[in-house]
């Protein structure tokens, strides 16, 4: 069973390498339900040479439609992503009308090339899932992130059966939000081939010191580092 972690730092890649993990979901703001990482990090992640990098590439919050100036920035990102070594990337388009923008996914699927292609969780807010996970199988994705359309993927495990069900023989269903050592076996045992999660401990990055002003906020703000422990928890009860 393949464990994708998302992972915000090189620390949190090996932790991940060392809890064994099978691959990384390079991203930035987790907290805001992840951002397309720095260029620097996307060159060092791969530079590690320890798992497949794969980064998420989504401008902003908020929704999935974009603009023709957040367009032209993802599909540069795209394409810095192939050009610096990366195993896949995750995109996700949407219409106004929360339908799959397909012309777009398309273009975006040429640009990857033989990039490994992940649809994000823009797939947890379109109006019809079925049809929607038809067309990104006719545009020759590889897996679709998901939730099963509710906040955490325990919630939606009922709809992500589904769909494991229907189309798992045609695209690789990966559950993700929420998924930890307490509720993995769930999916296993459910059939599911892959599973996704941050495994992260919220860390203080350095101790203020005395006559600093400490009650600005930004200074207190904890790091999500990917824990080796959590994910290792998780992959011996996979793997056993």
């Amino acid at each position: 069973m393949i464990v994708e972690v998302c992972s915000t730092s090189l620390i949190g890649i090996q932790n991940a390498v060392q809890a064994g993990a099978n691959r990384i979901e390079l991203c930035s703001g987790l907290e805001l339900g992840g951002l397309t990482p720095s260029m620097g990090l996307i060159q060092e992640a791969v530079a590690l040479e320890a798992l497949d990098i794969h980064p998420l590439i989504r401008p902003r919050v908020g929704h999935f439609t974009y603009s023709q100036e957040e367009i032209r920035i993802i599909e540069k990102d795209i394409l810095f992503a192939k050009e610096r070594g990366c195993r896949g990337v995750v995109i996700g388009a949407l219409n106004s009308d929360f339908k799959l923008n397909v012309p777009l996914l398309k273009k975006w699927k040429q640009l990857a090339g033989p990039l490994y292609l992940t649809f994000h969780r823009a797939i947890d807010v379109v109006v019809d899932p079925h049809l929607a996970i038809r067309q990104l199988i006719d545009l020759g994705f590889d897996c679709i992130l998901s939730s099963g359309q509710s906040e955490k993927a325990v919630d939606g495990f009922e709809k992500l059966n589904q769909w494991q069900e229907e189309f798992g023989d045609e695209i690789l269903i990966m559950p993700g939000s929420g998924i930890n050592s307490s509720n993995c076996m769930l999916f296993k045992t459910a059939g599911f081939k892959a599973i996704h999660l941050s495994g992260s401990k919220a860390q203080p990055l350095l101790k203020i010191p005395e006559g600093v002003h400490n009650e600005i906020s930004f200074l207190n703000q904890l790091l999500s580092v990917s824990d080796t422990s959590k994910i290792k928890n998780v992959v011996s009860q996979l793997k056993s």
